[in-house]
């Protein structure tokens, strides 16, 4: 939806008009206060302001605009609208916020806002009475104080974009001398150092001065965007990793309609490991802007990344009918994924049936479909989910190794090695060498207890896979393990029934456990010594033996 102008009077000759302020209305979960609470605030401003230095924009002009462009008027406005709205309405700043219930009745939170740059923000003292009009007397005196400031922002400002950095600099520090507490100023003087210290065309430079501006604006206004743009900065290149992902997340919850900004914070925010730090502030920001598709999406990354699926997966549902593009595969894969996180198996799997049938040649929704499946104890319904995804991609590692999952856990030995061998290597070699492996110490652990050579062997085809494929030290060593008790096996059934067979098979299952059995030294050194202390035992005996029964 887009805003439209409303014609205007013409303004009579002579005297520049005095500006003009914008009173948005203000964001409250109940019905009617954010209205009326605008309304006592332009009522108030009208008796403190000189009419002669400035003008409040009457309600009837803001909603007859509101009204033309399809908006409507009881409602606050987002950023991007209130900064439309005044532009149009000729408003050379604006006042939002919020009205709260609070212990004393109603706590306002505002900011002065200006119209040219929505992120040129000064946020007001948070004002609580028990009356609205109590409370507009209070921002009413914060805003007239806090505008001062803007003539000083104003030549700072233009200095910079014409170029003259040092008069930028100049006009701020006066700007400052006669404001102390003038964040907007303050930050148009951490934007002139930063173009005086950076090279050109090169990366920003936030010097340790301009760090210590902004935290100053950020003590008193934490949701500053061009202050938290400019830490985040400067402590990254600082290198203080927990402040600099401290400020992206304040960037988050400040700026949710960014998407740009929204990625960068996600990734960060994965890579540090550190997403938990934006759940509570992204879940706040949340209710304040119920439906508004940029900020679920927002809180569906962060919520996922955080691995808090409890609050993810209702936002994520509430994402795909706010923005139906949203519902791609990869969103029912995560979503899938959320709600196995939750043991909630069952929804996971109606979740895929409807992925599936939107987009029946994706292999990796598949592999989740089978996934899922296997989780519900259906073994038959993931094996075919399993080979779906085979046909999709058989390129893929994926499919291989949720089919050797599935039919490890049916205990099924030969079809897992059987799906290992076809899987493709390539980049996904030690994937496959860690299933490999996992099966061929469960086969060792098996021939433990139940002393069956055949469990040995079945242990040595695993792990030999495993070698081949990524060579470890633990796969070496439970290799030549197994070969060992194999060989201890075949030497005593060889010595009862002089089976020259099981002679050689001794002597080869010997020769497999000295290659590989040191390889256990440092992370299995004592079974390792042990082993290593019994080999000669059994060599002398099995030459002896293929001696006497391989004539």
């Amino acid at each position: 939806m887009v805003l439209v102008a409303m014609p205007v009077q013409a303004q009579r000759p002579g005297a520049a008009p005095p500006p003009r302020v914008m009173v948005a209305t203000f964001q409250s979960t109940e019905p009617g206060v954010g209205v009326q609470f605008a309304e006592a605030l332009r009522a108030r401003l009208g008796r403190d302001a000189n009419a002669r230095d400035l003008t409040v924009i009457p309600k009837a002009d803001i909603e007859n605009t509101l009204k033309a462009s399809g908006y409507s008027t009881t409602e606050a406005l987002g950023p991007n609208d209130a900064k439309a709205l005044a532009s149009l309405i000729r408003a050379k700043d604006y006042i939002d916020g919020a009205v709260t219930r609070s212990a004393a009745g109603y706590r306002v939170d505002a900011r002065l806002v200006l119209s040219r740059d929505n992120t040129v923000t000064q946020a007001l003292p948070a004002a609580e009475a028990a009356r609205l009009d109590q409370a507009a007397a209070a921002v009413s005196r914060s805003y007239l104080a806090a505008r001062r400031q803007i003539e000083h922002e104003e030549r700072c400002y233009n200095a910079l974009r014409g170029g003259n950095v040092e008069e930028a600099i100049s006009q701020a520090n006066t700007g400052l001398r006669q404001h102390p507490d003038a964040n907007m100023v303050r930050v148009c003087l951490a934007n002139a150092y930063v173009t005086r210290d950076t090279p050109k065309d090169g990366v920003q430079v936030i010097s340790p001065t301009t760090l210590q501006l902004v935290e100053q604006v950020l003590a008193t206004d934490p949701r500053n965007i061009q202050a938290l743009r400019l830490a985040a900065l400067g402590y990254k290149a600082a290198g203080n990793e927990d402040k600099y992902v401290e400020t992206l997340t304040g960037l988050l919850a400040a700026a949710p309609t960014d998407l740009t900004l929204q990625q960068q914070v996600v990734n960060e925010l994965a890579a540090s490991g550190r997403a938990s730090l934006a759940a509570p502030i992204i879940k706040e920001a949340l209710s304040r802007s119920s439906g508004d598709p940029s900020m679920l999406r927002t809180a569906w990354l962060v919520l996922l990344a955080a691995r808090d699926f409890e609050a993810a997966v209702p936002v994520g549902r509430d994402l795909i009918v706010a923005d139906t593009a949203q519902a791609t595969a990869n969103f029912y894969a995560r979503l899938a994924g959320a709600l196995s996180g939750l043991n909630r198996s069952p929804e996971a799997v109606e979740v895929l049936n409807t992925a599936t049938a939107k987009f029946p040649n994706d292999g990796s929704l598949w592999v989740a479909y089978a996934e899922a499946q296997r989780k519900s104890g259906n073994t038959a319904e993931a094996v075919r989910g399993a080979q779906r995804a085979l046909a999709a991609d058989p390129a893929a590692a994926e499919p291989y190794v949720i089919l050797a999952t599935i039919y490890g856990d049916a205990n099924q030995p030969d079809s897992v090695y059987s799906v290992l061998m076809r899987a493709p290597s390539g980049g996904n070699s030690a994937l496959i060498a860690q299933l490999a492996l996992q099966q061929g110490n469960n086969a060792y652990r098996a021939g433990n207890t139940s002393r069956n050579r055949a469990d040995f062997q079945r242990a040595v085809r695993f792990l030999e896979l495993s070698n081949r494929l990524s060579q470890t030290n633990a796969a070496q060593f439970l290799l030549g393990a197994s070969a060992f008790s194999i060989a201890q096996s075949a030497v005593t059934e060889a010595s009862q029934t002089r089976s020259c067979e099981l002679a050689r098979l001794a002597q080869a299952s010997l020769v497999t456990a000295r290659a590989n059995v040191p390889a256990g030294r440092e992370e299995f050194p004592e079974p390792t010594s042990q082993l290593m202390g019994a080999l000669p035992q059994f060599e002398a005996p099995v030459t002896q033996m293929i001696r006497q029964f391989c004539k």
